[in-house]
């Protein structure tokens, strides 16, 4: 990818969860000091809310690498379950050798018992609940009444619930009031402001090995900030973006002329200003986009499942619904693959996906596309063509173009 030409060793803008990438902010630091007073002191559960993308998890995994033996920890993030399957599951974690059945009380019986145990072993129980939001009521009650199990007027466990803003106006609801009566201890992390924006970014790229090997004016990092709203996630999709259409123009020093032109690709919108309906084109100007356009010919196994028309510079592949292309494969990540335009040149890059993206079965992180290249992602290859001329028996154009794989895969 970009990382030889930027002397880079590696990806430094990864989406995923690398402790040594934490930056720890004002912000961050402040709320890792809530969660360590909440385990010093015993609190019983401690909430810590955030938007999507103000790294949350990131948080907790750097606070959690400090812990020492003396701490048994248990995390969940499987929070969309009913109560019997939430308990089993949180019995599981705490005894892989578990039988677990579907009473309730019993259920919970077990794990209180394995809480003591661990407890007579001076080992502390520590749960982090992430996506918290999810969580229903009874399952509130339930963590609130493990919260508050003793032995000798000692807590046997401390909870953390991580999750979006929902999560404080359920406990606000009085189904749940015992629940928010006992948390003393909260915080909300909010985004990064224009400074600490730069220093994350200046911090990535240095634990990366790319802290010299380009230069940034100082007038990109306000354009980020509008256009991130300060959220590390989308600092980070924005940034290696940046880095990639950098690349591609062979250009070292990025300049707020290249960050508008790397956003225009994307098409983003600054932080909070929602996207218009697109008004429905007209069947003669479709059928002239779709005879001017590049297409992929989606395969699965032997069979032809179908045909996505390229009618932007960007188009991103993945599992999740907010894909232009999505393909419902357990293979394929939730946002696993682009194919970007650039002048002349179509380029597929891989969205740090799981499972790769291979062109022509070579894997790789960002490749020119040729006719008739062969994409293969999870048990799908995609054929690159040039559209040719008008294919009657298609999709309307604001119909999902790959609805099939919801229900053929």
């Amino acid at each position: 990818m970009y990382y030889d030409f930027f002397n880079l060793k590696e990806h430094p803008f990864r989406l995923t969860c690398e402790p040594k990438y934490f930056y720890l902010s004002p912000e961050h630091t402040h709320a890792n000091a809530m969660l360590e007073f909440a385990l010093i002191k015993r609190q019983g559960i401690m909430l810590l809310t955030g938007e999507v993308g103000t790294g949350k998890t990131m948080l907790v995994q750097h606070f959690l690498s400090r812990l020492d033996n003396n701490y048994k920890v248990i995390s969940i993030n499987q929070t969309q379950l009913s109560p019997v399957e939430f308990l089993q599951l949180l019995l599981l974690e705490l005894d892989e050798n578990a039988q677990p059945g579907e009473d309730k009380q019993s259920l919970l019986d077990a794990i209180i018992a394995e809480l003591e145990n661990l407890h007579q072993q001076n080992a502390h129980t520590v749960i982090i609940v992430d996506e918290a939001q999810n969580l229903c009521h009874e399952i509130l009650k339930l963590l609130h009444d493990l919260s508050q199990h003793r032995i000798d007027k000692q807590r046997v466990c401390t909870i953390f619930l991580v999750g979006q803003n929902k999560i404080r106006e359920t406990l606000e609801e009085p189904e749940v009031r015992d629940v928010i009566s006992n948390i003393n201890a909260k915080y909300h992390l909010g985004p990064l402001n224009l400074k600490e924006i730069r220093k994350y970014i200046l911090h990535r790229l240095a634990v990366a090995g790319g802290h010299k090997s380009l230069t940034i004016d100082k007038d990109v990092f306000p354009i980020i900030e509008t256009y991130t709203g300060g959220r590390p996630r989308l600092i980070n999709v924005i940034s290696d973006h940046i880095l990639t259409y950098a690349y591609m123009e062979d250009i070292k020093d990025i300049t707020a002329q290249v960050v508008d032109r790397a956003i225009e690709d994307l098409q983003w919108l600054p932080f909070g200003v929602q996207y218009g309906i697109e008004q429905p084109k007209n069947e003669e100007t479709f059928q002239e986009e779709r005879r001017r356009s590049y297409k992929v010919i989606i395969r699965s196994g032997n069979r032809i499942q179908g045909e996505f028309f390229i009618r932007k510079k960007r188009i991103s592949i993945g599992r999740h619904r907010d894909n232009d292309l999505r393909i419902d494969d357990p293979l394929i990540s939730r946002q696993h693959a682009q194919i970007l335009q650039q002048g002349r040149t179509i380029y597929l890059r891989d969205l740090n996906s799981t499972n790769g993206t291979y062109v022509n079965s070579k894997r790789v992180d960002i490749a020119p596309l040729e006719e008739g290249t062969v994409i293969k992602i999870g048990n799908c290859h995609l054929t690159f063509m040039r559209n040719s001329k008008a294919t009657s028996g298609n999709p309307a154009p604001n119909e999902p173009m790959l609805g099939f794989a919801a229900t053929r895969h």
